[in-house]
């Protein structure tokens, strides 16, 4: 058998784009109202890099507000300024600058906020490498471990003072976005920022007993249901799993208590990917997670989704039998471009 060599992740942070961070510093200094906002079922990227630069602009005595059409999952109710985000977008409210964090495409915000008339400008602040380009501006560090990253980056460039408040909204989406430090965007850049991090006073503790050993009971019912579905290919290298609406109702459970359920057939020794198949209102929603070789966020765009190399997802209408067997079939073509017997 052969193997394709696994592609390398280069630094934490890419040669910043001077010009780019220029021209989001400019509307910065310049606005007056800013709202900040990501995509629907936030993981802790996405509120904490939205939470750590509404905190930085609340200090530039901006007025911001902090938007998300979901609530606040329980694991991430801890962190700074949790209690700024709202469900509600106000037809007639009106702002400066909208700023997009770890998303760049619309329709995974809300259609209220598509809708909204009253937004002078849109800004994306994102480090995902088949990121859309949804912004008037569109800052997107590829090789950034995080988009709080991006999001430090741009405070540090103002400059704003990296508070506690900030720094631990930052050092969340280092912990979630690098799994702890053990995912493959994890080198020295990541371990130097979080030492810098650690010494304005972040409590690594406090984020992850939060993040990771502070859940409620309904979750471990969900998971026993969701481990039940559990199927592996012949050839043990895709495993996969189903989390349906009639689980959560059974369990008592909320979406985002599911969040890193898909990690746990991605642990079984000889797979190389695992995708979870999660039921929504007119079809699924797929994630999908890779060890070495396969890049899910390549097949994750075939079907209009994207991501990470390691970590993606997509959405598609129909019946779950006739998803599972476009879905894995695409995985299954995947593995075998990788691997050559």
């Amino acid at each position: 058998m052969t193997k394709r060599k696994t592609k390398s992740h280069g630094s934490t942070t890419s040669s910043p784009n001077s010009r780019i961070y220029r021209e989001v510093i400019r509307e910065i200094r310049r606005g007056r109202s800013f709202l900040v906002t990501t995509h629907a079922n936030p993981d802790g990227d996405a509120l904490g890099s939205a939470l750590a630069l509404a905190t930085g602009l609340v200090k530039l005595k901006k007025k911001v507000k902090v938007y998300n059409q979901d609530p606040v999952p329980h694991s991430l109710r801890f962190l700074p300024n949790s209690n700024w985000v709202s469900n509600h977008l106000g037809a007639g409210e009106r702002y400066d600058v909208a700023f997009i964090v770890d998303c760049a495409d619309l329709d995974r915000v809300s259609e209220s906020f598509v809708k909204h008339p009253g937004i002078a400008k849109r800004i994306v602040l994102d480090h995902h490498l088949r990121s859309g380009r949804a912004g008037d501006i569109n800052l997107v560090e590829v090789k950034a471990a995080s988009s709080g990253v991006v999001v430090y980056n741009v405070l540090k460039k103002i400059p704003v003072p990296i508070t506690k408040e900030i720094a631990t909204n930052v050092y969340c989406t280092l912990v979630t976005d690098t799994g702890s430090f053990r995912y493959s965007n994890t080198d020295a850049t990541v371990h130097q920022l979080a030492r810098d991090l650690l010494k304005i006073g972040v409590d690594p503790w406090t984020v992850s007993k939060n993040i990771y050993e502070s859940f409620p009971v309904e979750r471990l019912k969900l998971l026993g249901k969701v481990l039940n579905t559990l199927q592996i290919s012949p050839d043990g290298r895709i495993a996969s799993m189903v989390l349906t609406k009639e689980m959560l109702k059974e369990t008592g459970a909320s979406e985002d208590l599911a969040e890193d359920f898909i990690n746990f057939p991605r642990s079984i020794d000889s797979v190389e990917v695992a995708v979870q198949f999660r039921e929504i209102e007119d079809g699924y929603k797929m994630s999908f997670r890779s060890k070495d070789v396969v890049d899910v966020a390549e097949l994750a765009s075939r079907f209009g989704g994207g991501g990470h190399e390691r970590a993606a997802g997509c959405k598609m209408k129909g019946s779950l039998p006739e998803i599972k067997e476009k879905i894995l079939g695409a995985v299954q073509e995947a593995l075998q471009a990788e691997f050559k017997d």
